[in-house]
């Protein structure tokens, strides 16, 4: 029987991740909070709008799950079945990073000087394994029932890897003020605690 590496992994990722999103495909409530003591006017709206692109940032990253909330388990009962489902299971990794990709394009500039940066850089990386999880699913999909090996069958072996080693919010330490607003986004907080307790 062919057992995917990496699943239980990805599964990890993909449950914490739901949870903290208030669940898969739902709208978490957001309540973006008020600046602290101490500031001025334009520094407190400064702040504010810095929270609000964060915590949208959060939601378009975040709604990668919402494409992976029925993501399909492979049968291994053939190899003709293994690689059908191999090849759904990848369009419901497709499906999830268009989403973050397409909340990603969708953010107006950021507010503070290197959001913008934060953004094309995810934007990249979020490309890039929607890239190479296409590739591995046209190969799937063009393989012949007579050529099937254990190399096609482990052709969703790397874009799932990929996703699981996604860090959404790795890039906000580098912008002083993104690190500060994720303190005030609630989207932002609750993706920074499963960041932090997943297994890498």
């Amino acid at each position: 029987m062919w057992v995917r590496p990496g699943k239980s992994v990805f599964l990890v990722v993909l449950t914490g991740l739901c949870v903290g999103l208030s669940g898969c495909g739902q709208q978490p409530v957001r309540n973006v909070e008020p600046g602290g003591p101490g500031l001025s006017r334009e520094e407190v709206q400064l702040q504010d709008a810095a929270a609000r692109w964060a915590d949208d940032y959060c939601v378009a990253v975040g709604s990668l799950v919402q494409g992976l909330a029925t993501m399909p388990s492979v049968d291994p009962s053939s190899p003709q079945r293994a690689v059908r489902t191999s090849s759904e299971l990848l369009g419901s990794v497709i499906n999830g990073l268009d989403r973050a990709l397409d909340g990603l394009n969708e953010l107006p500039p950021s507010p503070v000087p290197g959001g913008d940066q934060v953004r094309a850089q995810a934007v990249t990386d979020f490309q890039g394994v929607r890239d190479r999880a296409s590739a591995a699913r046209q190969r799937l999909d063009s393989t012949e029932p007579g050529a099937i090996d254990e190399a096609t069958l482990g052709q969703a072996h790397g874009p799932l890897d990929e996703v699981a080693r996604l860090d959404l919010l790795n890039r906000f330490e580098a912008v002083p003020e993104l690190a500060t607003a994720v303190a005030h986004a609630p989207v932002c907080r609750q993706l920074t605690v499963q960041v932090t307790a997943t297994p890498r």
